[in-house]
C-alpha cells in the first residue's frame, strides 16, 4: 500500500488521546483506526453524491410517470365522450327497428315452447 502523509491541524491533544485509547481497546493501531475511517468517511461522500444525481433521475421519472397517468384519463374521458356521442347519433339516425323473428323466439322461450333445430339427446344414445 502506497504511504501518503497528510499534517492535520487543529487536533487538540485530548482528541488524539481518545483515537489511541479507542484503537488499543479494538486491538489495532491508531494509524489503522484513522485510515479505516477516512476510508469510510470517503464512500459516504460518493454515496451521497451519487444519491443525488440518483434522486434527480427519480424525480424525474415520477414526473413522467404522473404526466403519462394524467394522459391517459384524460384519454379516457375523450373516448367515453365519443363513445356517448356515437350512440346519441345512432339512435338519431337509426332509430328502433322491429324485428319480428327476435320477438317471437323471445315469446315461444317465455311459453316453453322449443322451436330450435337442435334435437334432444337422451342418456341411451351415448350407449
Amino acid at each position: 500500500m502506497k504511504t501518503v502523509r497528510k499534517d492535520i491541524r487543529g487536533l487538540d491533544e485530548q482528541t488524539l488521546n481518545v483515537i489511541e485509547d479507542y484503537a488499543r481497546k479494538q486491538g489495532v493501531t491508531s494509524n489503522e483506526l484513522l485510515r479505516e475511517l477516512i476510508i469510510d468517511y470517503a464512500k459516504r461522500i460518493q454515496e451521497i453524491e451519487s444519491s443525488k444525481i440518483l434522486h434527480a433521475y427519480i424525480d424525474d421519472l415520477i414526473s413522467a410517470n404522473n404526466e403519462l397517468i394524467q394522459t391517459q384519463n384524460q384519454n379516457t374521458l375523450v373516448i367515453g365522450k365519443l363513445a356517448k356521442t356515437i350512440i346519441e347519433r345512432l339512435d338519431f339516425y337509426l332509430p328502433e327497428m322491429d324485428t319480428p323473428d327476435v320477438e317471437e323466439k323471445t315469446k315461444s322461450r317465455q311459453k316453453g315452447e322449443n322451436n330450435s333445430s337442435v334435437p334432444e339427446l337422451n342418456s341411451t344414445d351415448f350407449e
